[in-house]
Parts: C-alpha cells; sequence; structure tokens
C-alpha cells in the first residue's frame, strides 16, 4: 500500500514526476530543479539549446534515489559529442519497481545559431510497462530549448518538453507531462551566479525556483536552491577532476524527505 501512495504522489508532483521519465542531473537536483540555465552534459535532458555550450565531448551516468527509496531509483547514462558550433547528444534512462517498469532513449541536436543565441532539439521514446493495469505502452516526443546571453552577465532561457501534448493513453485522457521553463542567470562573477525561473506543468500549478552556483576553486563547487509546488529546499557539490567529475546532491522534500542523486562524468579532453 505504501509503494502505491507514493506512485501517486509521484505522478501528482511535477518536478519529481519529470525526474522519474528522464533524470536531470545532480546539478539540477541541487538547484531545486532549476536547470534551465546550466550549462553541462545533462542540458541533453533539460535544456538542449545549451548543450552546445559545453567545453568538450563528454559521458556520464547518474543514479537517483527519491526519498531513499530503492523501489523508485533511476539510473541514467548520457553522452554528448562536441563539434565546434554544434553538439549531438545521447541518452538512456531506466526507471521501474515491480508495478512500473519506464525506459527512456534520446537524441537531441543543439547549434549556435549567433555568438550569443544558441538552440537545440531533442526527440525522445518511452516505454512504460505496468504489467495488467497499462501492459505496455511506448510513446515518442520532443524537446525544445532556446539559450539567449543578453550580456556577458545575464543570459535567459526557456525549455519546453512535449510542446505536441503527446498521450500515454486515450482513457482518461493521459499524457506525458508538458513542461516549461523559463529561467534568468546573472553571473557576479566567474565564481558565483545567481538563478531564478519558473517551472509550468500544464496540469499544475506554477513552480517558483531560486538556486546558487558558487565555485571558489576550479576543483570543487556549490549549488543551492529552493522551490514551491512542491516546497522543497536543495544542495550539492561538485568536485572536479581534470577529467572526471563527480558530483552529489539531495533535494529535501517537506513532507516526503531526502532524495540524493548522485554523477560521475568524463570529459573527453
Amino acid at each position: 500500500m505504501k509503494l502505491w501512495i507514493l506512485f501517486f504522489l509521484f505522478t501528482i508532483s511535477n518536478s519529481i514526476y519529470t525526474q522519474v521519465l528522464e533524470n536531470s542531473g545532480p546539478a539540477s537536483t541541487a538547484m531545486a530543479g532549476l536547470n534551465v540555465n546550466n550549462s553541462n552534459l545533462w542540458s541533453l535532458n533539460n535544456n538542449i539549446g545549451q548543450l552546445v555550450n559545453i567545453n568538450s565531448s563528454e559521458i556520464g551516468v547518474s543514479v537517483y534515489q527519491p526519498f531513499v527509496l530503492k523501489e523508485f531509483t533511476t539510473s541514467n547514462l548520457i553522452f554528448a559529442i562536441k563539434n565546434k558550433n554544434k553538439a549531438f547528444g545521447l541518452n538512456y534512462s531506466n526507471y521501474g519497481n515491480e508495478f512500473l517498469q519506464i525506459n527512456s532513449a534520446g537524441f537531441g541536436y543543439s547549434m549556435k545559431l549567433s555568438e550569443n543565441l544558441q538552440s537545440g532539439i531533442k526527440l525522445n521514446y518511452f516505454h512504460f510497462n505496468a504489467g495488467e493495469y497499462y501492459n505496455n505502452k511506448s510513446v515518442f516526443t520532443a524537446d525544445l530549448g532556446l539559450n539567449a546571453k543578453l550580456t556577458k552577465e545575464l543570459n535567459i532561457n526557456l525549455s519546453i518538453k512535449n510542446p505536441t501534448l503527446t498521450n500515454l493513453d486515450d482513457f482518461n485522457n493521459e499524457k506525458i507531462p508538458t513542461i516549461m521553463q523559463f529561467g534568468i542567470g546573472y553571473k557576479f562573477s566567474e565564481q558565483l551566479s545567481l538563478n531564478t525561473g519558473i517551472n509550468k506543468n500544464i496540469a499544475y500549478p506554477s513552480s517558483f525556483l531560486a538556486a546558487i552556483d558558487y565555485q571558489p576553486t576550479k576543483k570543487i563547487r556549490f549549488r543551492g536552491g529552493i522551490g514551491t509546488q512542491p516546497t522543497i529546499a536543495a544542495f550539492g557539490i561538485g568536485v572536479n577532476l581534470k577529467f572526471f567529475e563527480l558530483n552529489f546532491a539531495t533535494q529535501i522534500h517537506q513532507i516526503l524527505g531526502w532524495s540524493p542523486d548522485f554523477s560521475i562524468t568524463y570529459k573527453f579532453e
């Protein structure tokens, strides 16, 4: 019974449900889900328009465990190739327990339209297996992303997931979530940036997000954030070891508790 209650809570929480479908990476987790402003490997799943801003080709894996329950663990493999003014990426994600299995894969393309404007598109494949309740369902969706640098310090970003309102099932008009995130990032220095944004699942109230990104040295990075709808606080730490990058983060839900997230990334420099 406890698992079914938690599954119900998963489906009504837009930020958590998104991460079950497609893990967003510890940087996103540490910033309370405010990920549209980030330019890293996980931009493939968050804001495909930002992927072209990575510095090199990368590969990474992550493990996300909502509320420290192994039944809801999401694992993700992600790979991106940077080539001058464009970037390509592939990802595979798996989530599952005895009641529900979700597998997803995606391919994304990001490019610079000008020195200060980048965009991208990603195609996703989802396969749901819920046994006798839904049997097997497979659907395709798309993501759109945009990054605009207004000044050296200020940038605005937009991502739209599933703009086509793709159905999961005709029964009860069940749909893959359509989620839009708009964010503003301001860089006070090379070490410190402040981010704010709005996350909107069209089926639920808007979430207001704020986060900070602080990098005191080249090897250490701290992130933290807060969000509403649901009320969450988050923090994380990243360690840069030249070719490898380790990130750990967790979110704290007002009712359901801790959700740790860990990743390791290798950079092909």
